[in-house]
């Protein structure tokens, strides 16, 4: 699913559980946009693994700048790998990547430690599946008052750069705005310059690094046992066997 939206949010919900686990043989899932892989590890149920997801591109050529998965039912242990210019957080039942930039034009993996689920007796083999919603591109707001605009934006791994902004490709300011220590920027400037509707962008060395169209892609569609349907947005998934 390859989205390109102002300021709305992408909702998705999968047709199945995480770990989805069958008697009968499942349809093979349409390769997902969101590669995994264990870098030729046997992967068994109940052990531990290392598994890593590779964004196979940006949101309509935008640079990729958070990554988040779902940790599947029955998975723990789970620790991320650390990313230089990353930064990363947990919750139970996610794992997140925020604040980098990723060239549409470039790749990088992302680690995950973890354990695997058990599988019933009887069970040889079943997929385990993550959903991942990759975002692009910082987003910009831009907030009015009267005659004044005020643009703000947060890019943790630029702290202390210089951001030059432009809307519609015209520069916005004559002087770059630099990043605080927070990551965040703004400048205000009047309502005229930025009129509804106008794509604002941020820069920095001369790379689009936030604009106020949000992109995202969301891979999180999980298949139904016994089905044959291609799903528009598969989740990425590794097949564990039982010891």
């Amino acid at each position: 699913m390859r989205t390109n939206f102002r300021k709305t949010a992408l909702h998705s919900t999968a047709a199945a559980s995480s770990l989805l686990i069958a008697a009968v043989v499942l349809a093979n899932p349409a390769s997902a946009h969101m590669g995994i892989t264990a870098n030729g590890a046997t992967l068994t149920a109940g052990k531990g693994a290392t598994i890593f997801l590779r964004p196979g591109h940006g949101c309509l050529g935008q640079a990729t700048n958070t990554i988040t998965v779902t940790i599947p039912d029955g998975v723990t242990g789970v620790k991320p790998q650390q990313k230089a210019g990353w930064v990363t957080s947990t919750t139970p039942t996610t794992v997140s990547w925020t604040g980098g930039a990723l060239p549409d034009d470039q790749f990088d993996d992302f680690g995950i430690k973890l354990t695997f689920p058990a599988l019933p007796a009887g069970v040889k083999s079943a997929p385990v599946y993550f959903k991942a919603v990759q975002v692009c591109d910082a987003e910009i707001t831009v907030t009015r008052s009267g005659n004044n605009a005020t643009v703000t934006g947060t890019i943790p791994a630029y702290i202390d750069k210089k951001v030059a902004l432009f809307v519609d490709q015209i520069p916005l300011t004559k002087n770059d705005v630099t990043v605080g220590p927070d990551g965040k920027f703004s400048v205000t400037t009047t309502s005229a310059k930025i009129k509804e509707g106008s794509d604002v962008v941020a820069k920095v060395g001369g790379r689009q690094v936030a604009n106020s169209i949000a992109g995202q892609d969301a891979w999180v569609q999980i298949p139904v046992a016994g089905s044959t349907a291609s799903l528009a947005s598969p989740a990425p998934s590794l097949t564990i066997l039982a010891p």
